[in-house]
């Protein structure tokens, strides 16, 4: 599995950087063109249905997903860099509710 400091080789990545207008479609064009991408999910606030800024691109290998990892990183989309990493895991992420609501009252 590999810690978040050093991500074992997956053929899931994690983009983070984006900006909240970034779309799946969009990043599957970009990504599409390291070889072929089964799925890409934007992570969406539950509160607020925007991008949290991050999403998971799964590829059918791991051979083009560290092509992908190595030409993206850096790369700039909608004006934002991102950075391009392995996931942690290869499930599906939990959803959290991704903004402080406070405290109860």
């Amino acid at each position: 599995m590999g810690t978040r400091d050093n991500p074992k080789p997956s053929r899931c990545l994690g983009v983070f950087g984006l900006s909240v207008y970034t779309t799946e479609d969009e990043l599957y064009h970009i990504m599409s063109k390291y070889g072929p991408v089964e799925r890409v999910q934007v992570v969406i606030d539950a509160k607020t249905g925007r991008s949290r800024g991050f999403s998971f691109v799964y590829f059918e290998s791991t051979e083009d997903a560290k092509v992908a990892k190595e030409q993206c990183t850096g790369m700039k989309i909608n004006g934002k860099s991102i950075r391009v990493d392995y996931s942690i895991t290869e499930r599906a992420h939990t959803p959290t509710p991704g903004i402080y609501m406070g405290k109860p009252t």
